[in-house]
C-alpha cells in the first residue's frame, strides 16, 4: 500500500491517460518521482478550503485548510494557480491517506483491536499537529470533518459527514478497507 501510494501520487487525477502523464513527466514514470508543482486541469483551486466541494478560498480568514489541518498548505489551493494535488510531496513520500493508514495501524496495534473512538482521537491529533504530514491535499471527507469540529464545534463523534458526492469516492474506501482487514485478522 505505502510503496504503491508513493509511486502513484504523481499521477493522481490525471484524466488524459498515458499521454498526459508522459507529457508532464517527460516519459513514463519508472520509479519514485516528485509530483509536479502545477497541473493543468487541477480542481484544487476550485475546491472549498473550509468544507465540501467547490467553494471559496477565504483568503483573509482562518480556514480548515492551512489553519486547522494541512498547516501552511493553503497557498496550494489558491484559485489563481493550478497546483498538483500532491505538489508538496517529495519523491517516494506517501500521501495523507497512506499516512492515515499508518495512524490506523498504530492504533490497532496499541488497542489490539479496531477501536473507532481511539482512532478518531488519534486522527484528530495527527491532523491538527503541524508537520505531521507533508501533503498539500485533503479530501472532502477530511475538510467536512474539521469544518464540523472547527466551525460548528460538534462533538468528535458527530463530525463525520457526507456531501453525497465526493465522500462516496475512493478516498472513502482506504481507511475502511484497512480497518476491515485488521478486524478480520485474528
Amino acid at each position: 500500500l505505502f510503496a504503491g501510494d508513493a509511486l502513484a501520487s504523481p499521477t493522481h487525477w490525471y484524466y488524459g491517460g498515458e499521454r498526459q502523464v508522459q507529457g508532464d513527466y517527460n516519459g513514463p514514470i519508472t520509479g519514485y518521482v516528485k509530483p509536479r508543482e502545477t497541473m493543468m486541469g487541477s480542481i484544487m483551486p476550485k475546491s472549498n478550503t473550509d468544507g465540501a466541494g467547490r467553494g471559496s478560498y477565504n483568503a483573509n480568514r482562518k480556514t480548515v485548510i492551512g489553519d486547522v489541518i494541512n498547516h501552511g498548505k493553503k497557498p496550494y489551493w489558491d484559485p489563481a494557480k493550478s497546483h498538483h494535488y500532491h505538489a508538496t510531496l517529495r519523491a517516494g513520500e506517501e500521501t495523507l491517506e497512506a499516512s492515515l493508514v499508518r495512524v490506523l495501524l498504530r492504533t490497532v496495534a496499541s488497542a489490539k483491536s479496531v477501536d473507532a473512538d481511539a482512532f478518531r482521537d488519534n486522527y484528530v491529533k495527527f491532523m491538527q499537529t503541524p508537520g505531521s504530514h507533508n501533503d498539500s491535499y485533503a479530501s472532502t471527507a477530511h475538510r467536512m470533518f474539521f469544518a464540523n469540529l472547527f466551525h460548528k464545534q460538534k462533538p468528535l463523534k458527530d463530525c463525520p459527514d457526507n456531501d453525497a458526492h465526493n465522500v462516496d469516492t475512493i478516498d472513502g474506501l482506504v481507511l475502511p478497507s484497512v480497518a476491515a482487514a485488521c478486524a478480520a485478522y485474528k
